[in-house]
């Protein structure tokens, strides 16, 4: 009785924790778009189909969630309870997107205040990833996808992020270009220096809070 116990206060602290992560992440990534330089790659479709559609950022980021849970699902072909997880958590991650967009409607008086913004934000969405990875509950759809290409080929997950990173910027600016004659709509500066700077951000952080999982 008492381990049970103490498994469900362990559980009841890690979905705490898992939750503050994805509130941090969710706000980093507002924080980037925000400053409309370019997002990061795992942004880069939501935030490139808004610009194309009716649809906000949040909702074009529940859908193309949805559709990395299902990759996830074709890969793995394990259904399981932590995959349709991703489901509640693909809405409730774009709400917070949209709400988040909503508050930090901040103009900005030149391309040196929009990189030191969205760098800004990057540090924050690094910080959530590492808190997530921390509390070992359950991942972002698209890091989720990752991590089963990984699985799959036999790759660490360093390597199998890199390579979704460069094929979803690479998809994304191709896509745009056919559609509205424009490679960089979404992809800019800001994609760069996400793409460069979230590893060592994460990294940083490792080192900041050292612990492997709650």
């Amino acid at each position: 009785m008492k381990k049970d116990v103490m498994k469900k206060d362990n559980l009841s602290k890690r979905i705490a924790v898992f939750s503050v992560g994805t509130l941090i992440m969710a706000f980093g990534i507002a924080m980037s778009i925000s400053a409309d330089i370019g997002v990061g790659p795992g942004a880069l479709p939501a935030y490139a189909t808004s610009r194309l559609t009716p649809l906000t950022v949040g909702m074009c980021t529940t859908i193309f969630h949805v559709v990395f849970m299902l990759a996830q699902l074709a890969i793995t072909r394990r259904p399981t309870i932590m995959i349709a997880f991703q489901l509640p958590l693909a809405y409730v991650f774009g709400r917070l997107i949209d709400f988040f967009l909503g508050i930090l409607a901040i103009p900005f008086s030149g391309i040196a205040a929009s990189i030191a913004f969205l760098t800004a934000g990057m540090v924050v969405f690094s910080a959530g990833i590492r808190i997530i990875v921390a509390a070992n509950v359950l991942l972002i759809p698209p890091d989720a996808f990752a991590h089963a290409v990984g699985e799959k080929f036999g790759w660490p997950m360093s390597k199998a992020k890199l390579v979704f990173d460069v094929a979803i910027t690479a998809l994304t600016a191709a896509a745009t270009l056919l559609i509205a004659g424009d490679a960089f709509l979404a992809v800019g500066i800001g994609t760069v220096i996400c793409a460069i700077g979230t590893g060592p951000a994460i990294k940083l952080f490792t080192k900041l809070m050292p612990f492997s999982s709650l």
